[in-house]
């Protein structure tokens, strides 16, 4: 049976450093160069209330992963004099433009400060004493340290608890459409509701009577219409359109071409725009729509239905304005 090695004299043996044990009186002394490895105790009676650091969010640790809180440290007498030595450190204050990461380790602070007995004040200008502030930073620097390594090791946990065949599924997004199909699309409505108008128009359109006896006329007239006779309709279909196509001409978003139409030329006023005819104005009134443009022989057609494709633009007449009139069947 093998015997245990004998114990080293005690001369030999390696004394452990004593462990630190702060005062229940008076502020640890901490070296710069020890700051954020140890944590401390704050005097008793240092606070009015209890003060603990809450859960940084993730914002917060992000960013702390890219801009660590560090100031520089430049030694003035030694063998390193001149060399400069980046010092951690937890942020006190901060300009208005600061990052939301640094604005909230800030608000902390205040928390912090707010929390603090009379005795870790300066009587005079009211700030909290430098030993307290070096207790504090000392502090959040563990703080964040822990909050870092929880964040860590929550990551790992749900990726190793995640199942390896689960890949991420991609997202059904739906492409973009390109503007000539969204137009196109918009000219198929604008024609199936002026062919619902043109419809509705023919079903509400008046049907004349037929001529009883005794409204038929007894005596036929021995001769056609003078000449006089259709010259006065003439003139009042001149009348009738020049006071529809006036509130047309004087719309601001009416095009050059048919903003320089003749008032004085009669209109022919058919079902459907004729197919000699290559541009449309849509006029679009209160209750109605109407569809104007110039045939082949320079003659001005209006009509209640058109092709989608051959509308340019359309403008909308104010509420009162004349309509034109129905077409002729």
């Amino acid at each position: 049976m093998p015997l245990e090695p004998e114990p080293l004299p005690s001369s030999l043996r390696r004394l452990s450093p004593p462990r630190h044990q702060c005062s229940s009186t008076s502020t640890c002394t901490i070296l710069l160069s020890e700051i954020g490895k140890y944590y401390h105790v704050f005097p008793k009676g240092s606070f009015q209330s209890r003060f603990a650091p809450p859960a940084i969010p993730r914002l917060v640790l992000h960013y702390l992963d890219t801009h660590p809180f560090y100031w520089s440290w430049t030694m003035k007498a030694g063998p390193n004099t001149g060399k400069s030595f980046a010092v951690p450190t937890v942020p006190t204050s901060c300009p208005k433009d600061s990052p939301k990461a640094v604005h909230w380790m800030v608000s902390i602070f205040h928390a912090f400060k707010a929390q603090l007995a009379p005795q870790a004040l300066d009587q005079e200008t009211g700030r909290v004493l430098p030993a307290y502030i070096k207790l504090y930073q000392n502090n959040m620097l563990m703080h964040i340290r822990a909050q870092r390594a929880h964040s860590r090791v929550g990551k790992k946990a749900l990726l190793a608890s995640a199942p390896p065949c689960a890949a991420p599924q991609p997202v059904a997004t739906i492409p973009p459409q390109p503007p000539s199909i969204i137009a196109e699309l918009r000219r198929e409505i604008t024609a199936l509701w002026t062919k619902v108008q043109a419809l509705r128009l023919l079903h509400e359109a008046p049907t004349s009577p037929p001529l009883s006896p005794r409204t038929a006329p007894t005596v036929m007239p021995p001769h056609p219409p003078s000449p006089c006779a259709a010259s006065s309709i003439s003139m009042v279909q001149e009348g009738i359109a020049h006071r529809w196509l006036q509130a047309v001409i004087n719309n601001q978003y009416c095009p050059p071409t048919f903003r320089h139409i003749d008032s004085s030329m009669v209109p022919s006023y058919p079902l459907v725009i004729p197919e000699d005819v290559q541009q449309v104005l849509q006029v679009i009134y209160e209750a109605d729509v109407r569809f104007v443009g110039f045939n082949s022989n320079g003659d001005l057609c209006v009509a209640i239905w058109s092709p989608a494709e051959l509308i340019i633009t359309a403008i909308v007449i104010r509420a009162g304005a004349p309509l034109p009139p129905p077409p002729h069947y």
